[in-house]
């Protein structure tokens, strides 16, 4: 589809082609300069939904949670993968609230400062395998591995187990037909993952370790110990963002230093500017790209009306690069500031494990810093299929000595 021939009322942001080509901006800048409340129609006869592009746009509608709620659902078609039990990331307070404390003081950044062992030692054996081979996959050889690795102990999920735990990601997130081999794909991907977690569950209960699950089943809401619905609903929330997140950010980062090389010297020269860059990373990437909220009441927005069980989709991506707010905003600046970008959401529903995808991608950079190494693409990368998430298959790289 041809932007400039159609204009903004008729870019569709549910068409994958451009987020699988790389040319998303192309339609954000389009709707964002031009149609700021964009509506778009939706396949297999969905409802459509409303898209809010624009930085200050965005902040509105998550600062009136009340307004625009997560309990109907946070992806664009309406409870695909979700199901109906309510979640610490698809409900409203007060319940959001109540089942936020439960993980809140196990993922916060005093206690991720404990798993720094298990991430350096992660990332050590990692780069080791690909400094060794030279040339590899990146996702599978490192991108995917590392987050995996952490969140399998994290979680208490055991070694031989982990690679299950991207399996059910990969097939859940996507429409991608490398996965989908039946219409039923995500639910049975979601089944799978419950069955497993149910087990282990049993398992904690018979015998607490220091993890997760068992910090969850040991955990108390009024008193009452949270039901296996719940339970199940952290576990798919646990499991898919702690992928996720580290995953695309690691190969995002890899992508981006290749476009902008002379801000991978500047981090080589600096190492002080490391924490500024991950913060950069996460605005210039946008590793989750959108979560969708709906309307309790009419909304005059934009000279549009917003009804009452209208979808409206938040494109983080889309307000990461908004001029209005930050300068220069297709290029990479590795000491951005100020630089409140939305790589991990905003307000009540900032993602729980925030800081340790910081953590982990923190310490991968810097070990490739410390090794003095390059990591540069040696072909395009090959995306999922998804417009909800930045999210990478394959990326061929070679590595070695800068």
């Amino acid at each position: 589809m041809s932007i400039a021939t159609h204009g903004a009322a008729q870019v569709d942001l549910s068409d994958l082609a451009p987020f699988l080509a790389g040319r998303e901006h192309e339609l954000f800048r389009e709707i964002r300069e031009h149609d700021p409340l964009h509506w778009n129609t939706e396949p297999n006869d969905g409802p459509g939904y409303w898209s809010l592009t624009r930085y200050a746009d965005l902040i509105t509608a998550i600062e009136d949670p009340a307004t625009f709620v997560n309990g109907q659902g946070t992806q664009i078609p309406s409870r695909r993968v979700e199901g109906h039990t309510p979640t610490v990331h698809n409900t409203d307070p007060p319940r959001h609230t109540e089942l936020r404390k439960v993980a809140t003081p196990h993922l916060r950044a005093v206690k991720v400062k404990e798993w720094q062992d298990l991430i350096e030692t992660s990332v050590s054996t990692i780069l080791d395998d690909i400094e060794r081979r030279g040339e590899v996959e990146l996702v599978s050889s490192a991108s995917a591995v590392l987050p995996i690795q952490v969140l399998g102990q994290v979680l208490g999920v055991p070694a031989q187990d982990c690679p299950l735990l991207a399996n059910w990601t990969d097939r859940v997130i996507s429409d991608d037909p490398e996965f989908m081999r039946s219409p039923d794909e995500k639910e049975r991907a979601r089944e799978e993952l419950f069955d497993y977690f149910r087990g282990l569950t049993e398992a904690r209960r018979a015998e607490p370790r220091n993890d997760i699950v068992s910090k969850l089943v040991a955990a108390r809401i009024g008193g009452e110990p949270l039901s296996w619905e719940d339970l199940a609903a952290y576990y798919f929330v646990l499991v898919g963002a702690g992928n996720e997140t580290t995953r695309n950010l690691l190969t995002g980062a890899v992508l981006a230093f290749a476009e902008f090389p002379g801000e991978w010297e500047r981090l080589r020269a600096d190492r002080a500017l490391l924490r500024p860059a991950i913060e950069e990373l996460l605005r210039f990437i946008t590793p989750i790209r959108a979560m969708r909220r709906t309307a309790t009441k009419d909304v005059e927005w934009h000279g549009r009306t917003i009804r009452t069980g209208d979808k409206v989709v938040l494109w983080f991506q889309a307000a990461n690069r908004d001029p209005e707010v930050f300068a220069e905003p297709d290029t990479l600046t590795i000491d951005r500031t100020p630089n409140q970008h939305l790589g991990f959401g905003w307000g009540i529903h900032t993602c729980l494990g925030s800081h340790l995808a910081r953590a982990e991608v923190s310490t991968f950079l810097r070990h490739v810093l410390e090794r003095d190494l390059r990591i540069v693409p040696v072909a395009e990368p090959d995306r999922l299929h998804t417009n909800q998430f930045h999210a990478f298959k394959r990326l061929r790289v070679r590595v070695e000595q800068a």
